[in-house]
């Protein structure tokens, strides 16, 4: 089955269109050989056939990407007109029609995909916007898909009217959308497969003002009236609720509907010597808008970020730490907490010289809801990850050096201890590096050494717990060097690694070597050569492995 790429175009006011239609492309024939020493082969042994690609420009900045391939590996094509989408954009007005993903507010109309038309008008500090299509198409179960879960044809609306700038505005949305009972062809016998048709309506803030210099307050808040079931029966909004009575004359409720609410505030301040964030962030339990694809509902969280400068930003510290908590409503047999704090460090007292530091730690805990926590199942955690680098460079007008030194550390520490030796993991990786460039000459060198360690919890036939160390390490090199006024390329790089798990051991070997020859300014010759040799000291990975590529291409 091929799978066609979705196109979005963006056509936009320029000084100067040009009004006429231009093709460019290419085309590329290939041909190879393949040998191994596996029992089963990854490619055919003589692999050949030909691919090509065209592009339409279209005035306006349309552009219509098509591409095929035809070979005795298999044969494809791709064009774009399977969803095809277009918003021409004219002074302040922009015109949204055929498939568009078009963003409002965060918790309203934000990105889901649509086909139908719109219209976004920002007329001074005026902004307008309306979009109106198909969220989704009907899906029936058929015959030859009995797998496939029927869903209804979804239809809606959005509108959003505003005030300010691009960053300064306050804007009141609303999103309705609807699914249609009569869109499927046939009713799905299995009840448990079958998806209700729903219905929805939601309310939306999206602000960001600046109160005083440089101080930022953001905002955006969301109501949505959510019907699961429009088959449900009927019901009356009534009580204290403001917004159960005023949502209840908008949309006719039922059982199966659910008033949610979300709300994101965040306040900053930035100055010369750095910046400070607040931000709040809470979501009700099912929480759900037609216009997003998903939600991460039933959380509330906490958090703050601030950096630092240092010495006209030779010295830049950031950092942040937040909380967050589920089971809002307390109806989980158990709530979880996390803990999220970050902290990073960037020195760079001279152009040829940098150091860098980051640090992030993950908590995860549980605290009891409905039902007590039992110790043997109770989840405490922390993940830890520090990264390090050191760069040092030396540069002039015809050389260039540059070293690197990397360093990860990561851990996952479990703190119930009846559940530890099942889940604690460990990872080193250290990498050195050297890279060098000559500028006139366009000969370019690199090597590099890398080493990985990491511990996993391991069960022996026996059921007694203990831990697998692997190990992997070896070099890397490779060079480059352009001929004929950079119109030859040729690359080689080969690397030997060694790996290690217990009293297991065993190495990879890989050859590789690139050709390249631009005779014309559009027509190249090109040739590769891949070898590998793999035994790790599993007797299935022990193998050889070859591969060699002659192709052509010529480009209009």
């Amino acid at each position: 089955m091929l799978a066609l790429p979705t196109l979005y175009l963006q056509a936009q006011e320029k000084k100067s269109t040009t009004r006429i239609v231009t093709l460019s492309g290419g085309i590329n024939a290939y041909a190879g050989l393949y040998t191994t020493s596996r029992t089963l082969n990854r490619n055919l042994p003589t692999p050949f056939g030909i691919n090509g690609s065209v592009t339409v420009a279209l005035p306006g900045g349309v552009s219509l990407p098509f591409s095929a391939t035809l070979g005795n590996q298999g044969s494809s094509f791709r064009q774009p007109f399977n969803q095809f989408g277009a918003s021409p954009t004219y002074k302040w007005a922009t015109a949204h029609v055929g498939y568009r993903n078009v963003s409002f507010s965060p918790f309203t109309l934000a990105g889901h995909t649509f086909l139908g038309a719109g219209v976004e008008l920002n007329p001074g500090k005026l902004r307008l916007g309306a979009v109106y299509g198909r969220f989704n198409k009907a899906i029936s179960g058929t015959i030859t898909e009995p797998g496939l879960l029927p869903s209804f044809k979804r239809t809606g609306y959005a509108v959003k009217i505003g005030y300010g700038k691009p960053n300064q505005y306050i804007d009141l949305v609303m999103l309705r959308a609807r699914d249609d009972t009569n869109s499927l062809a046939t009713t799905p016998k299995d009840t448990n497969r079958a998806t209700p048709p729903a219905e929805n309506l939601v309310l939306g803030l999206s602000s960001r003002l600046l109160l005083v210099r440089h101080l930022i307050i953001e905002a955006d808040v969301a109501t949505s009236a959510y019907t699961r079931d429009l088959h449900a029966t009927a019901v009356s909004a009534e009580g204290k609720n403001i917004a159960v009575r005023w949502f209840g004359k908008l949309i006719t409720p039922r059982f199966s509907t659910q008033l949610t609410h979300a709300v994101q505030l965040a306040s900053g301040y930035t100055g010369k010597w750095g910046s400070v964030k607040v931000l709040y962030k809470r979501i009700d339990p099912n929480f759900q808008t037609m216009g997003a694809y998903y939600f991460q509902s039933d959380i509330v969280s906490y958090s703050l970020a601030s950096s630092l400068n240092f010495l006209k930003g030779k010295i830049r510290l950031s950092g942040s730490y937040g909380r967050q908590f589920d089971n809002l409503a307390g109806n989980k047999n158990a709530g979880t907490g996390r803990s999220i704090g970050s902290l990073s460090v960037s020195l760079n007292p001279d152009p040829t010289l940098g150091f860098d530091l980051s640090l992030s730690n993950y908590g995860l805990s549980q605290r009891a809801g409905l039902r007590p926590l039992i110790d043997t199942l109770r989840i405490a955690q922390n993940n830890l990850s520090v990264t390090t680098s050191i760069r040092y460079a030396l540069f002039n007008p015809e050389t260039a050096h540059i070293f690197n030194l990397n360093a990860t550390h990561q851990q996952l520490a479990d703190l119930n201890e009846f559940t530890a030796a099942q889940t604690e993991t460990s990872n080193q990786n250290v990498n050195l590096g050297y890279f060098f460039q000559q500028n006139k000459s366009g000969l370019g060198l690199n090597l590099q050494l890398s080493y990985t360690q990491s511990a996993i919890p391991l069960v022996d036939a026996n059921g007694a717990a203990g831990t697998a160390r692997l190990r992997y390490y070896g070099p890397t090199a490779g060079v480059n060097y352009a001929f004929l006024k950079k119109k030859m390329n040729v690359t080689a790089n080969t690397s030997y690694l060694f790996n290690s798990q217990g009293r297991m051991t065993g190495k990879v070997m890989t050859a590789s070597f690139q050709y390249g020859y631009r005779f014309t300014s559009r027509q190249q010759i090109s040739f590769s050569f891949h070898h590998l040799i793999s035994n790790t000291g599993i007797i299935s990975e022990k193998f050889n492995e070859t591969r060699a590529n002659l192709g052509y291409g010529i480009s209009f």
